[in-house]
């Protein structure tokens, strides 16, 4: 190796520390910013601030207080999130981690996309459609996060797999899509649900928020039985990561996983049932909300195991072949 590579690889490796921060900082933050912003609606706030992006209330609707600390304290940290989102880059640059371009620019296009979204929530007074896009958006924000903080951590692996193990990881990434797409619907269906309910956002207007036309008893139906096919892959990828032979180098990378994701599964499962027969008190939809964003980023950190499986443990990698 010649000395300007043993230069390269000490950069790396130097700001490979604050690189692993900085992204695992912006998808904690993100977490974070999806559960507050759903905060505003389960406290009433979201006409907090009458405008946008300034605060100022309109005394027909409510005076300065709760509601419009906890609406522009949410586009506070909103808007903070910018911060580990620039550093993470810069660290990456440093590090010459180039391949990480691209997704931390579809996270700033996500930025702009919640800014414009932020705003029409205001503009529309709060549409319900307008508003579970706000949260949408969120959720793909968070898959990018993990996206960075995976990519951060895990390069690509160099290894050429033999026949069998690339027909495992074949079987491994199927799985792995088809868990995320149905990831994806529950919570896409979940939002319908939220977007019927009586949660509307607001406790002080003067008008009443609309509602989606979906039918509480039906949609909420759907969305269990979309819960149920979740939780049927879940333990189909349980059973088949115990099946596997240890020889495999992820097998007890997915053993990890799958019980993490079934125990989040149960958990959420659990506290959407008792919502619904209690008549979805604020406090257990809050839990739900947590529960949901704790799932969705577990599961995407799945999808990107299974998608760029980063194998560490050569020993275990039967005649490894090193591509040039």
């Amino acid at each position: 190796m010649s000395r300007s590579d043993d230069q390269s690889t000490g950069m790396a490796m130097q700001w490979g520390r604050p690189l692993i921060f900085w992204t695992r900082m912006t998808l904690i933050w993100l977490m974070a910013i999806t559960v507050t912003g759903a905060l505003v609606r389960l406290t009433g706030s979201g006409l907090g601030c009458t405008d946008w992006p300034t605060c100022t209330v309109n005394t027909e609707l409510d005076a300065p207080g709760f509601h419009s600390a906890v609406e522009f304290g949410n586009r506070m940290i909103s808007g903070l999130a910018i911060i580990p989102v620039i550093a993470a880059w810069l660290a990456a640059r440093t590090g010459n981690r180039r391949e990480m371009d691209g997704w931390f620019m579809a996270m700033v296009v996500g930025f702009l996309g919640q800014v414009l979204l932020g705003m029409l929530v205001t503009r529309t007074e709060l549409d319900p459609r307008v508003v579970l896009g706000h949260f949408l958006l969120s959720i793909v924000l968070i898959f990018l996060g993990v996206v960075l903080d995976y990519r951060a951590r895990v390069p690509r692996s160099e290894h050429r797999l033999s026949a069998d193990l690339a027909d495992s990881m074949r079987t491994r990434l199927r799985h792995a899509r088809a868990l995320f797409v149905a990831a994806s619907v529950v919570i896409v269906v979940g939002t319908l649900v939220t977007g019927s309910g009586p949660h509307t956002g607001s406790e002080s207007s003067g008008e009443p928020i609309p509602r989606l036309g979906f039918n509480i008893s039906e949609i909420t139906r759907i969305h269990s039985l979309l819960g149920w096919l979740l939780v049927a892959l879940i333990v189909a990828g349980l059973i088949r990561s115990h099946r596997a032979p240890l020889a495999m180098p992820w097998t007890d990378v997915d053993q990890r996983s799958f019980q993490r994701i079934g125990i989040l599964a149960l958990i959420q499962g659990g506290i959407g049932y008792i919502q619904y027969a209690t008549g979805v008190p604020v406090a257990l939809v809050a839990l739900h909300i947590v529960g949901s964003v704790l799932l969705w980023t577990a599961i995407a950190w799945y999808a990107m195991e299974a998608t760029h499986p980063g194998i560490r443990d050569e020993s275990r990698l039967p005649e490894p072949e090193y591509t040039t």
